[in-house]
Parts: structure tokens; C-alpha cells; sequence
């Protein structure tokens, strides 16, 4: 059995301001440990949200943990940062101490699959292949000049 540390962190959506509450976040843990063999060995969790990651006390606490474990395990990777940039330091220190980030739930936004490429082995790795380049073509659609639309009209 893999043992992991939980981090859960309050998300605030920008747009509506709602909020993904720790507790909401915790509960979804607990399932996806528990349906994958983990044992979660410490929480930790931050009460606001603040793009500076590191310095956050909950990801401190986290770091220091003394506890042995294989992964950290969190419900979105949202729960950091939705931004590759800042995550990077973070991502170098757990790839520095051989520590993989795991995310209860799977979503599609470019955050969320970047992060689950680099630290899941088994899926294929992206790499950029360079500038691309979109060559447009330029085309007109001329205005037809009869509208034929009575026969989409049934006759009663």
C-alpha cells in the first residue's frame, strides 16, 4: 500500500467567486484513496488561496512532513495554482525529493493534464515541437441570389 499526504486548500472560482470548499475537497480524497489503495498518513491544508505557493503555511508544514510517503495527494491540482509558472517551483522541489503528485479528480484544463503527464510514467509525455505555424487561406462566400426556404415549410 502507497502511503500519501493530503493537501486541500479553499479554491476560489473568479469569475462567480464561488468556492471549493476543504471539506468538499477532503471528502473526494478519502474516496479516490480509498478505491486505489492508499493510505493517507497527514493532511495539511491552507485556508486561503494565494498564488504564491510556496510560501503558503499548509505547503510549509507539507514539505517539512517527517511522516514517510510515496505521493501527495490532493482533489485538483487547483488546489495550488492554476497557473503552470507558479507551480513550477514546486513541482521541481517534489521531483528533487522523488515525490509524485496525484489528483483525485480528473479534469481536462491544460493545468490539470500537464501536471498529470509529468508525474504519471505511464502516460505518453508532450513536448513542444517548436513554433507552429497557421497559414490562412483567404476564401468569400458569395450571397446566393434566391433564398429557397419554402420547401421547409410543410403546407397545412
Amino acid at each position: 500500500m502507497k502511503k500519501a499526504i493530503a493537501y486541500t486548500s479553499d479554491i476560489i472560482l473568479g469569475r462567480t467567486g464561488e468556492v471549493i470548499k476543504r471539506s468538499y475537497q477532503a471528502e473526494l480524497i478519502r474516496k479516490h484513496a480509498a478505491e486505489n489503495d492508499l493510505e493517507v498518513v497527514a493532511w495539511f491544508e491552507d485556508e486561503m488561496y494565494n498564488e504564491d505557493v510556496l510560501t503558503r503555511p499548509g505547503i510549509q508544514s507539507m514539505l517539512s512532513c517527517k511522516e514517510p510517503y510515496d505521493l501527495i495527494l490532493c482533489e485538483r491540482v487547483w488546489a495550488f495554482s492554476r497557473s503552470m509558472t507558479m507551480l513550477e517551483p514546486l513541482f521541481r522541489e517534489l521531483e528533487r525529493r522523488g515525490v509524485k503528485l496525484e489528483s483525485a479528480t480528473t479534469l481536462w484544463d491544460c493545468v490539470s493534464q500537464k501536471c498529470r503527464r509529468r508525474f504519471d510514467p505511464l502516460l505518453p509525455q508532450v513536448h513542444p515541437a517548436g513554433p507552429v505555424i497557421v497559414r490562412e487561406k483567404a476564401f468569400h462566400v458569395h450571397r446566393p441570389a434566391h433564398m429557397h426556404f419554402t420547401k421547409l415549410v410543410k403546407a397545412h
